[in-house]
C-alpha cells in the first residue's frame, strides 16, 4: 500500500519535482542475493523495510531493517522469519495506528504444491510466532498485504484452482475472518497491487482473462472493494494485447485511480512491450497512453500536486537503467536514477512527508544482489524544472529511406543520440559530442554503425544528456 498525503490541487499542475534524486544507498549490505523489498512507515516516521535473502538453493529467509531518519542510516539487518529450512519469499509489511507491524510471506515456495502464506506481528518488542493464514489451502502464494484506516489488515493470496483464483481474509481486533473469494467463477484472476482511500475502499489493479481464454488473453483490470456495502465492483478491462508484469495503481487527491502496466505493443515474435498509463478523470477513463517501449518493473506515484511519477527499468547497450518519467512541455521526460551492467528487480515506491522513496534490488554480479533506495523531494510548483532538451520529434514514422530527428538544446552539454533494437542492442551512434544551444536536425539512413542496412522492424531512438533521457520508437518498413 502506498502511504498518502493529501493536498487539494488542480490536475495536472505544472510539473515541479526537480531531478534531485539522492545517490542510491545500499541498505542490505549482505553477501549473496537479496531481493523483493517492501517497506512501510510508522506513525513516528520510522521506515521499516523487509526483503528475501538467499542462503542456499531452496533455502531463503526474510530480513528486516529500520531507519529513523528517512533512510539516511539503517539498522543491522535482522532475520525475522527464523526458519531453519524451506524457501520463503515475497515479504510484505504494513503498520497500524499504534505502530504494530504486520508481515506476510510465502512459505515453502520451492515445493509449489505445498506452499502456504504465513503471518507474523511485531508489537514493538518482539515478533510473534508464525501463523498460517492460508491454512488448509496448499498451493497458496503471491500474497498481498493491505491495511485500511481502521487498522483492518487484509491478506490476499493466489491459488491455481478454477483457472487461477484469489482468496483473502482480514484481521480485525486480533481475530482472523473466514476465507473469502471476491470473484468466485472460472475466470483467471490475480490481484496485483492495491491502494486505500479515505473511506477504506480498496482500489486494485489485477491480471484477468475469461474462462475459455489462455494466458495470452490476460489483460489488466481495475476493480474495487466497497467497504461500507461489503461488495466487490464489476471489473474494468484495459489493453489490447497480452499483459502480465508491471501492474501498479495509485490515487490522486480526489481519490481517482491512476493505472500503470506493461503490455505487448505488437504481434511480432518475439513481441515488444511498453509502459502504458491511464486514469479516471471523474467521468470516464482516459485512452491508455504509451509512455516508452521495452520496459519492465513499472511503478507509479501520484504526488501531492496530482502529477504522475512513473518508474521502470530499461535495457541499454551496457546493462540496465532505472528511469523516472515526468510530464513536462507536453511530453514525457526521463531521468536516470541508477544503472548497472547487470539487472534491477522488484521496484517499490512510497510517498511520505512530501517525498517519493524508491526501493529496489540491484544485481551486482551473478547470484548477488543488494537492496538500494533513493528519494526525491516534491518541490512546490513555483520552481521551474530544468531539462537539457525539448521538442524531440521523429518523422516520418514509419519511414522507408531516412528518418529525420529534430530536437532543441537548452544547455551546452555532452549529448548522445543512439539507435537500439527493441532487445536493447546498440545499432548506431548518431551523436556523441557537445552540442550548442540551438535546434538540431539529424538524419538516420536506416544503417548500422558499419554502414550496413538494418532489417525492417521496430527500433528505439534514445537521446541522452547526463541523466536526462528521452526514448521514442520508430518503424522501418521496406
Amino acid at each position: 500500500m502506498k502511504t498518502k498525503i493529501f493536498i487539494l490541487c488542480l490536475f495536472i499542475a505544472p510539473y515541479c519535482a526537480a531531478q534531485n534524486w539522492t545517490k542510491p544507498l545500499n541498505i542490505s549490505n549482505m553477501e549473496g542475493l537479496n531481493n523483493q523489498p517492501d517497506m512501510t512507515v510508522d506513525q513516528n516516521g520510522t521506515f521499516h523495510c523487509v526483503w528475501a535473502h538467499k542462503i542456499v538453493e531452496n533455502f531463503w529467509k526474510i530480513y528486516y531493517s529500520q531507519s529513523s531518519n528517512e533512510g539516511l542510516t539503517w539498522s543491522v539487518p535482522d532475520d525475522i522469519s527464523l526458519n531453519t529450512e524451506k524457501w520463503v519469499s515475497d515479504p510484505h509489511i504494513v503498520c497500524d495506528s499504534e505502530n504494530n507491524l504486520y508481515l506476510t510471506y510465502d512459505y515453502d515456495v520451492g515445493n509449489y504444491l505445498e506452499s502456504l502464506v504465513y503471518y507474523k506481528k511485531f508489537d514493538g518488542i518482539s515478533w510473534s510466532d508464525p501463523i498460517v493464514v492460508s491454512e488448509g489451502m496448499p498451493e497458496s502464494h503471491a500474497n498481498k498485504l493491505v491495511i485500511d484506516n481502521n487498522d483492518r489488515v487484509y491478506c490476499f493470496w493466489y491459488r491455481s484452482i478454477n483457472n487461477g483464483t484469489t482468496f483473502y481474509r482480514y484481521l480485525q481486533n486480533g481475530v482472523w475472518s473466514d476465507y473469502y473469494i471476491p470473484y468466485n467463477n472460472n475466470d483467471y484472476f490475480a490481484f496485483i497491487n492495491c491502494t486505500v482511500d479515505s473511506s477504506n475502499n480498496l482500489h486494485w489493479i489485477g491480471a484477468h482473462h475469461y474462462e475459455g481464454q489462455t494466458a495470452y488473453d490476460i489483460k489488466p483490470v481495475y476493480f474495487y472493494y466497497n467497504y461500507e456495502n461489503d461488495l466487490w465492483s464489476e471489473i474494468v478491462e484495459f489493453g489490447e494485447r497480452y499483459s502480465w508484469y508491471g501492474f501498479d495503481i495509485d490515487l490522486d487527491t480526489s481519490y481517482l485511480p491512476h493505472l500503470l502496466w506493461q503490455e505487448f505493443t505488437n504481434d511480432s515474435i518475439p513481441p515488444n512491450d511498453g509502459t502504458f498509463y491511464a486514469y479516471n478523470n471523474g467521468t470516464s477513463w482516459t485512452t491508455p497512453e504509451l509512455i516508452v517501449e521495452d520496459p519492465k518493473n513499472q511503478q507509479i506515484i501520484i504526488d501531492t500536486y496530482n502529477n504522475p511519477n512513473i518508474f521502470d527499468t530499461e535495457k541499454s547497450d551496457d546493462g540496465q537503467k532505472i528511469i523516472f518519467y515526468y510530464f513536462l512541455d507536453n511530453f514525457w521526460n526521463g531521468y536516470i536514477i541508477d544503472e548497472t551492467p547487470n539487472a534491477f528487480f522488484n521496484l517499490k515506491t512510497v510517498k511520505y512527508n512530501n517525498k517519493i522513496f524508491l526501493f529496489y534490488s540491484k544485481s551486482l554480479m551473478a547470484d548477488e544482489g543488494q537492496i538500494f533506495y533513493s528519494k526525491m523531494d516534491i518541490i512546490t510548483n513555483n520552481i521551474e524544472i530544468t531539462t537539457s532538451f525539448n521538442k524531440f520529434k521523429l518523422f516520418p514514422n514509419p519511414f522507408t529511406i531516412k528518418l529525420t530527428i529534430v530536437f532543441e538544446m537548452k544547455s551546452n552539454k555532452d549529448f548522445q543520440l543512439k539507435i537500439y533494437t527493441i532487445q536493447g542492442k546498440l545499432i548506431n551512434t548518431l551523436i556523441n559530442e557537445n552540442k550548442s544551444l540551438d535546434k538540431h536536425e539529424i538524419i538516420w539512413d536506416g544503417k548500422d554503425q558499419n554502414g550496413k542496412e538494418v532489417t525492417p522492424g521496430l527500433y528505439l531512438v534514445r537521446l541522452q544528456s547526463g541523466r536526462n533521457i528521452l526514448t521514442r520508437s520508430v518503424i522501418l518498413v521496406q
